[in-house]
């Protein structure tokens, strides 16, 4: 196949925790439009299928996911699991057209193969999970698993049918390098411009000045695959990156630092500092320095033509944080770390992607947007009661720095959740980090994602 981005460098990676929050539908999300993603025809089997297991109709009467990251669905959706289910159904239909039709044939595109398989797969993961509780009114299990088990096998099927060759998955265009090449995005932080989307050229550089990050006990960022946190859509490699301003060798020195800390890693505030909190991180725990920066990428696992889940080159987002200060840490500062740092973030959109638009990757701003995902509400905010009778999206959506905030609100160091989180793991050991090279991060993300029970459904779905 001939790529359609330019030929420049080919890095490797993946993604980590930061803020990942997903857009809600907008027109910047759609240009052009989004019920043309896969083919100039509205009306193209695969454009309906994406529309109806991605795009849900809001109470304010406006539509809601069109080239949306990830679908909006959440553990205590109703929607697709309901007896007289008519969206359930429309999918059921399309899936069974796609299959009958040879669908798989109807678009030759390898990326766009690609990219419709990553979405399937994703609601598949979501499917084959447990549901509810469902209260007001009452979803039993008898009928949630019927719905289940009607959609598995033809979504199963379709994800199937789309699966592309060893080489054709190697042959994919490194769209991140696409992007640093389209000169849309500045390539040095700026300071003066701070609100400016900066992302970092030699990011996945082999010997550059960004460390890759790892730990010997598997995944870098199992938080966000912990499913009992509401991670529903884990079919990702997540790779972390860290830069201190000195260099390489100094990026290193620093994780050895942070290996040979032995002294508790809370303790309680001096007398004088006392505020809110009853314990705040040790002091004498290495610090970053002021320019540290840290990125997460998050890189999308494929399925092969040999049923095996591989790493792709399609590169679904990249954050990215640069701290500005780093104050002491007190029970007064404790919670002001956002006000230090700059946070970038980086979304894939199909849309520019198959147009061939900075590599399909789009800067996210401080929009709102309906939280799923790692550490997300179990409700389904399509779904949920507001007596209040408040504005939908006002409601339920969130604006993207709060999510950054909420999981990254200490100074330094005490906000690299990569190596211990403070607010929610206080009792827990911190990771062993160190460097890692990309194969290695990846290779660890596939062996995780073969051990986990959704994929075992899923694989002898596709034997059968």
């Amino acid at each position: 196949m001939s790529n359609r981005f330019p030929q420049v460098a080919t890095f490797s990676f993946a993604a980590v925790c930061f803020c990942v929050p997903v857009g809600p539908v907008r027109a910047a999300d759609n240009a052009p439009p989004a019920q043309s993603i896969f083919h100039a025809d509205p009306e193209h089997l695969w454009n309906r299928l994406h529309e109806a297991l991605f795009v849900r109709l809001g109470p304010d009467g406006q539509a809601y996911g069109h080239d949306r990251l990830d679908p909006l669905l959440w553990s205590r959706t109703r929607h697709l699991l309901k007896a007289d289910d008519r969206s359930r159904d429309q999918a059921v239909a399309l899936l069974e057209e796609f299959i009958n039709g040879k669908g798989e044939k109807m678009v030759e595109d390898p990326l766009k193969r690609a990219v419709l398989q990553r979405d399937l797969w994703l609601v598949f993961n979501w499917l084959d999970k447990n549901h509810g509780p469902f209260h007001d009114p009452e979803l039993t299990e008898e009928i949630w698993q019927a719905a289940q088990q009607r959609l598995r096998g033809p979504l199963a099927a379709v994800i199937g049918r789309l699966a592309l060759t060893p080489d054709q998955i190697k042959g994919l265009p490194d769209n991140y390098a696409a992007a640093v090449a389209s000169g849309e995005f500045a390539r040095r932080y700026d300071s003066e411009q701070p609100d400016k989307p900066y992302m970092p050229p030699d990011l996945f550089a082999t010997d550059g000045p960004w460390v890759c990050v790892g730990r010997p006990d598997g995944p870098v960022t199992p938080q966000h695959l912990r499913e009992d946190r509401g991670s529903q859509f884990t079919n990702s490699a997540f790779l972390v990156f860290l830069r201190l301003p000195a260099g390489r060798a100094a990026t290193l020195d620093f994780l050895k630092q942070l290996r040979a800390f032995d002294q508790p890693l809370v303790v309680k505030p001096e007398q004088s500092a006392k505020g809110s909190k009853e314990f705040v991180p040790n002091p004498k725990l290495p610090q970053l320095p002021v320019g540290t920066e840290t990125a997460l990428a998050r890189r999308a696992l494929l399925i092969n033509s040999s049923h095996a889940p591989v790493p792709s080159a399609i590169t679904e987002s990249v954050q990215i944080r640069v701290y500005r200060e780093v104050p002491d840490v007190t029970a007064q500062t404790i919670e002001a770390a956002l006000l230090e740092q700059s946070p970038y973030e980086f979304r894939m959109s199909r849309a520019l992607l198959f147009a061939g638009r900075a590599g399909g990757l789009r800067a996210v701003g401080s929009e709102r947007d309906f939280k799923t995902g790692f550490g997300s509400y179990a409700w389904d905010a399509f779904e949920i009661r507001d007596s209040n009778r408040r504005v939908f999206w006002q409601t339920m959506q969130q604006p993207n720095r709060q999510s950054c905030f909420d999981c990254h609100s200490l100074p330094g160091i005490k906000s690299f959740n990569t190596f211990h989180d403070f607010d929610r793991n206080r009792g827990r050991s911190p990771a062993s980090l160190a460097e890692a090279s990309l194969s290695q991060a990846l290779e660890s993300a596939v062996k995780w994602k073969e051990g986990r029970p959704a994929w075992t459904s899923l694989r002898k779905l596709l034997a059968e």
